[in-house]
Parts: C-alpha cells; sequence; structure tokens
C-alpha cells in the first residue's frame, strides 16, 4: 500500500479551511473504519472498485466518482479485493453551507479529474500550500455548481438568474448600467427578466439600481463626509444635479441638509 498525506497548517479560514490532503494507492481489501469526522471529506477515485456504506446505505464505487463524507456522519469504507482502489482526497471545514451536490453520498463526477490531480501536484508546493489548495476546493464547487445547474428546475434557474443580476448591481452600480444590456448578459429578454426580478425583490431592475445608488450615497454623506459632488460621482450619478433632486425626492431633504442634519 502506498500513503501520502501533505503537511498543512490550519489557517483557520472562515468559508473554507482545508485541513487534510493526500492519495492512496490501496491494498486489494484495505479498509478504513466505521469512523466518524468533524469535516467534509471527499474521495476522487481515479482507479479501482471499492464499496462505500453511509447512513444505512452502501455503494459500489468506481473511476470517475467521489464519495463524500460529512461531518458527524459514521461511515466505513473497503477496496476490492480483485481491483482495488486509487484515490486522491481532500478534507475540509466549511463555514458555508454545504453545496447541493455535496448532499448526495456519491457523485459521478468524471470532470473532477484534473482537480485532484492538481491537489496531488501541490506536494511540490511548500510556501502558500494552504492556499492553493483552498483554491482547488472552490474549483471544485464550481464545477458542482455547474453540474447541478445542468438538471436545475426552472424556479432554481430564476432564482439564480435574479441572484445574478442583484449581485452585479450591488456591486457596479457606481458605473453606466443598461437594464438591457443585463438582460442580454443573461441571455434573458428584457421584459422577461424584468418580470423576474420585479417578482424576486418587489422592484423593477430600474428601481433596484436607483435606491441601491442613493444608500451608497447617503452613506457616503453620513459616514464618511463627502461632498454632494464626490458621493454622486461615486454612486454612479455623474451630474450632481439631478442626484441632488433624486436624492431629494428620496429622502426629503438636499445632500447638503441630509448631511447636516447627520441622519
Amino acid at each position: 500500500m502506498s500513503t501520502h498525506s501533505l503537511l498543512l497548517k490550519n489557517l483557520e479560514l472562515q468559508e473554507v479551511n482545508p485541513i487534510q490532503a493526500g492519495w492512496e494507492r490501496c491494498l486489494p481489501g484495505h479498509s478504513f473504519g466505521p469512523a466518524l469526522r468533524s469535516f467534509v471529506l471527499l474521495h476522487y477515485v481515479v482507479s479501482g472498485r471499492g464499496s462505500f456504506s453511509t447512513g444505512g446505505k452502501s455503494y459500489s464505487v468506481g473511476p470517475g466518482q467521489i464519495f463524500v463524507i460529512r461531518p458527524g456522519e459514521t461511515t466505513f469504507y473497503q477496496a476490492s479485493q480483485t481491483e482495488p482502489w486509487y484515490y486522491i482526497w481532500v478534507g475540509f471545514e466549511l463555514g458555508l453551507p454545504l453545496p447541493k451536490a455535496l448532499k448526495q453520498d456519491v457523485l459521478t463526477l468524471p470532470r473532477a479529474e484534473p482537480v485532484f490531480s492538481g491537489i496531488r501536484e501541490l506536494s511540490q508546493v511548500q510556501e502558500g500550500r494552504e492556499y492553493s489548495l483552498c483554491g482547488k476546493i472552490w474549483e471544485l464547487f464550481s464545477l458542482l455548481e455547474q453540474d447541478t445547474a445542468g438538471g436545475s428546475s426552472h424556479s432554481h434557474s430564476s432564482d439564480l438568474y435574479v441572484n445574478k443580476a442583484k449581485t452585479y448591481l450591488e456591486t457596479e452600480y457606481m458605473r453606466e448600467i443598461s437594464v438591457a444590456g443585463l438582460a442580454r448578459q443573461l441571455n434573458l429578454d428584457r421584459s422577461y427578466f424584468s418580470k423576474l426580478f420585479k417578482k424576486a425583490t418587489g422592484k423593477s431592475p430600474q428601481r433596484y439600481l436607483t435606491d441601491l445608488r442613493l444608500e451608497k450615497a447617503a452613506k457616503l454623506l453620513r459616514e464618511y463626509g463627502k461632498t454632494p459632488g464626490e458621493a454622486a460621482s461615486a454612486s454612479g450619478y455623474p451630474d450632481v444635479f439631478s442626484f441632488s433632486r433624486m436624492f431629494k425626492r428620496r429622502y426629503g431633504v438636499s445632500p447638503r441638509e441630509y448631511q447636516r442634519l447627520g441622519r
């Protein structure tokens, strides 16, 4: 049997914290468990076969598949007597909700092989190994999301469109934004996109953007002492006069008066 584990520092990262990784070419019949983990542990099977048991269920697992060990679950796995498996594993603590795909016990995802091969290659990296490993885990999450989205329901797709649009507006509000252009980026008809967005948020995309810009401007005036001109420019209003008019319509006072009152 050939087993290699990467030596890692525990950086105690908040969202994804890698704590274990390695690979093993198992002997015939080699087993592990019953065991219980306090972190997420994924094994990608490169070759060979074996069995994986969790939650009273048993699975035959082969090349291109990942068996998933979640925190607090008792598991047992064993290599085949005739075709013992070779797998690469990665373990991590997760401060985020568990990706939907990882709620399955076994995944078939041959596209993940380059990610896991990359994890093995980190044995050549000394400084920053933990951050590189973290990047590989995020790359894997991206593949899992793509795989999940491929079979998603219409309602899930609608939520995804709206989420992407909100993220774009909330990070790019200071730029010139066209609702029609945003709809095109999402490959949606503008009218259909606006209906989806309003149904989810209660506001049209344009109203959402306007309110967002004015809220950001108000914060710049109140908390950072910026001038109306600076607040206007930083919030996506190249014209301070139109900004002041919109601001007074929203807050009932001019930007200067709002700042003076310390609202």
